[in-house]
C-alpha cells in the first residue's frame, strides 16, 4: 500500500488528461474504499480536559498533532472511513470522494468535522492541456490525508500548514516527463481558517492562485515544486498568504521483493495581516523520509525541523521551533490490509505540550500508537 504515496502525491495531474494522452474508453464508476482504524498512548498523559478543552484560541492542545487521529490519546478511534468514485465517458472525466471520521474536518467545510466531501470534480482533454473543475486535491506536499496513502502512522507538522483540498479550476498538460499545473480557487484550502476550525467556504471574494511542475527524471528521482498565493481571513482578519514547497523523491528496487525509497521536503509560508491587526508570521521547516520494503514488513523513519513563526504554536510571540522523530513499522497480512506501529517523539525550544491537567508544561512529547488500514481493490 505504501506504493499509493507517489500516485497520490501526482493526484491533481491523475484527475486531468495530460498532453499527448490518447482517449482512453470509458468506463465507470469504479469505486474505491479505504479505512483506517488507530489507538495511541502519549506519555504525557493529557488529562480529558486538557484534550477537549483546548481547542480553542488562546488556549490550544498542540499534543493531538501528533496523534493519528489529530484528536485524542488512549482511545480507540475511527482515524478515517472513504468511499470514492471514478469514471470517463470520452474525452470526459469524473471523480468524488467522501470522507468520515477524526481525519474530515481537515478535508473541508464541515459543521461537526466527521463528515467532508474531500473531492468532487469533472474533467475535460482538450489536448494539448486538460480542464478540471471542482473541488480537486492540492498539488502541495508529500503526504496526503489518506493513511494508506503515507508512510507513517502519524502526520507531519510540516503537513498541518499545507492545504488538502480547493474549490476551483485547473489546467493541465505535459508528457512523459514534465508535468505542468495552473488552478484558481476560492481560498487556500476549502475552509477558510481550518486552524481556528472555522467551516466557512469562502469568507471573502478575493481568489488564490496556485501552481506545481514536476519532473520525473528516473525512478530514483523525482523533483517537484509547488505554491500558492491569496488572501484569507484568519480570526476576522484579512491576510495575504503565500506558500511554495519543494520535493525530491525515488525508488529503488534493490533485490526481489526489496525495495527502498527516499524523499526530502522544504515547506516555506508567509501570514501577512493586510490591516495592521495581528502578527506577521513567516513559517519553514524542512522534512526527510527513508524506508523500505522487505516482503510484506515495511519500515518507515521520519525527521522534521520546524520554526512556525506563530502561525500553529501561537501562544508563544514569534511562534516555537520544533524537531520531531518518526519510526514506524508495518506489517501486510494480506493484500490490502496492513497492521501499523510507530514510535513518535517530539521536542520544542518552548513548552507547547500538555502535562496531565496543565496545558503548556512541557517541551518534549512522547507517543506509541498502533493503526490498522484496509484499502481493498473493488
Amino acid at each position: 500500500m505504501r506504493k499509493l504515496v507517489g500516485p497520490l502525491l501526482a493526484a491533481t495531474f491523475a484527475i486531468g488528461v495530460t498532453a499527448n494522452s490518447a482517449i482512453a474508453d470509458d468506463h465507470g464508476p469504479q469505486f474505491t474504499f479505504g479505512a483506517s482504524s488507530s489507538f495511541a498512548y502519549d506519555f504525557n498523559r493529557p488529562s480529558q480536559a486538557a484534550q477537549v478543552t483546548a481547542n480553542t484560541p488562546p488556549n490550544r492542545n498542540y499534543n493531538r498533532l501528533g496523534y493519528a487521529s489529530l484528536e485524542q490519546d488512549r482511545s480507540f478511534n475511527i482515524d478515517l472511513l472513504q468511499l470514492g468514485i471514478t469514471g470517463q465517458r470520452g474525452r470526459l472525466r469524473y471523480g468524488a470522494t467522501l470522507d468520515f471520521g477524526d481525519l474530515a474536518k481537515r478535508a473541508g467545510d464541515s459543521l461537526d468535522g466527521d463528515l467532508a466531501v474531500q473531492t468532487a470534480w469533472i474533467g475535460y482533454d482538450a489536448e494539448p492541456v486538460g480542464f478540471t473543475v471542482g473541488r480537486v486535491p492540492t498539488p502541495i506536499g508529500f503526504e496526503v490525508l489518506e493513511p494508506w496513502g503515507r508512510p507513517n502512522i502519524s502526520s507531519s507538522y510540516n503537513w498541518q500548514f499545507q492545504p488538502v483540498n480547493h474549490d476551483g479550476l485547473t489546467i493541465q498538460g505535459g508528457n512523459d516527463m514534465i508535468e505542468l499545473m495552473i488552478g484558481i480557487a476560492n481560498t487556500f484550502t476549502v475552509a477558510d481558517d481550518p486552524i481556528n476550525s472555522l467551516p466557512a467556504n469562502d469568507l471573502n471574494s478575493d481568489k488564490s492562485f496556485f501552481g506545481s511542475g514536476n519532473v520525473a527524471i528516473a525512478d530514483e528521482l523525482n523533483l517537484y515544486v509547488s505554491g500558492i498565493v491569496g488572501n484569507e481571513v484568519y480570526s476576522g482578519v484579512k491576510t495575504d498568504v503565500a506558500m511554495v514547497n519543494f520535493i525530491a523523491s525515488g525508488n529503488f528496487e534493490v533485490a526481489g521483493n526489496t525495495t527502498l525509497r527516499y524523499a526530502a521536503e522544504f515547506n516555506g509560508r508567509h501570514n501577512d495581516p493586510q490591516t495592521g491587526q495581528g502578527q506577521l508570521a513567516r513559517m519553514w521547516g524542512v522534512a526527510a523520509y527513508l524506508g523500505g520494503d522487505f516482503g510484506p514488513t515495511g519500515i518507515d523513519l521520519r525527521y522534521e525541523y520546524v520554526d512556525d513563526g506563530g502561525i500553529v504554536f501561537n501562544q508563544n510571540p514569534g511562534g516555537s521551533e520544533v524537531q520531531s522523530f518518526t519510526a514506524t513499522g508495518s506489517w501486510a497480512f494480506v493484500e490490502g490490509v496492513e497492521f501499523r506501529l510507530e514510535y513518535r517523539y517530539n521536542t520544542s525550544n518552548n513548552d507547547i505540550y500538555a502535562k496531565k491537567a496543565n496545558i503548556y508544561a512541557k517541551d518534549d512529547q512522547n507517543i506509541v500508537q498502533a493503526q490498522v488500514v484496509w484499502y481493498p481493490e473493488i
